[in-house]
């Protein structure tokens, strides 16, 4: 099976495949590594006839390419990506390197490897600078996936048992009254990562690679991939000094750049919310304790003092 399934990709796209191997699947795709002639490569199946998700995916890490060229060595290249639409099958050259959560946890007692992360953070500011500077729509608007997500994140919180009717009642109506005050603010939108989270971020040496744009939109804003990676800075077990330093080193590569207030709130209530339903209504016990933590700690309403760090 796994012979054939290899002949049959290997044709679909016009490169050889030496190996392959079944690493993930989820219910939109399945994702593996595959062995080439000029290296490894991810290859993704995506399931069913509708194209739109590889094509996104496909555009988005061109877009990563031609963004890799420009940063002068900082980003990991990996390259331009190989798609055929008509058999819904993408391949990815392979970023090489650790994740980034891996090299923060070694960096705990290391000194060496703190300075390189703290590092690694400027360079992750100067990128979503760039990235908004680059692509940003002033004749578009937020797509409207962000809004229907958000309200659905906010009512599943109030429908969880116990947690809901303690902690999130009138989440729904909350979230559409925020939603429409950051409307009224007619927000350019720009491109974002859309999973930019520390395992999506490998580190080589001074260098960092950026992989799975599955959740790449054109018409968002910088603040969604800020507050998804500051929660995932928040959830992660490291010093208190030394996250700050980190996000101290990020706002100083993104440089002086100024949202209106109600755009934080959007996007940091949108991350928070997001984060404790998927904690919260988890089955796993490690899963719901980081989200009774969370709450605790860092998963709290919008503090206008978390602006810009």
């Amino acid at each position: 099976m796994e012979e054939k399934i290899r002949t049959e990709y290997s044709l679909d796209l016009g490169l050889e495949i030496i190996a392959l191997d079944l690493i993930k699947e989820n219910k939109y795709c399945l994702i593996y590594l595959g062995g080439t002639p000029v290296g490894p490569r991810i290859i993704k199946k995506y399931k069913g006839e509708d194209t739109s998700l590889v094509k996104m995916e496909a555009e988005a890490l061109i877009f990563y390419h031609h963004l890799a060229k420009d940063t002068e060595g900082s980003l990991i290249d990996s390259g331009e990506p190989l798609l055929n639409e008509e058999k819904n099958l993408l391949c990815i050259g392979f970023v090489e390197g650790n994740p980034f959560s891996d090299t923060l946890y070694k960096a705990r007692k290391n000194d060496f490897l703190r300075k390189q992360c703290v590092r690694s953070m400027r360079t992750l500011g100067k990128v979503i600078r760039t990235i908004r500077e680059q692509t940003t729509l002033s004749d578009q608007t937020t797509s409207p996936f962000i809004f229907e997500y958000f309200d659905y994140c906010s009512t599943r919180l109030e429908q969880i048992p116990f947690w809901g009717k303690m902690f999130f009642r009138g989440f729904a109506s909350q979230a559409r009254e925020i939603a429409e005050e950051f409307r009224r603010q007619d927000q350019d939108p720009s491109f974002i990562h859309g999973d930019f989270v520390f395992k999506n971020i490998h580190v080589r040496d001074e260098r960092l690679g950026l992989i799975d744009f599955a959740n790449a939109n054109y018409r968002s804003h910088p603040l969604n991939d800020i507050y998804n990676l500051r929660f995932a800075l928040d959830n992660m077990l490291l010093p208190k000094n030394f996250k700050l330093d980190l996000l101290r080193s990020f706002f100083e590569g993104l440089g002086d750049v100024r949202f209106h207030e109600i755009v934080h709130r959007f996007y940091y209530e949108y991350h928070r919310r997001r984060w404790l339903m998927l904690k919260l209504s988890s089955r796993n016990p490690w899963d719901i304790m980081q989200g009774v933590r969370g709450l605790a700690r860092f998963a709290g309403s919008f503090d206008p003092k978390v602006v810009n760090g």
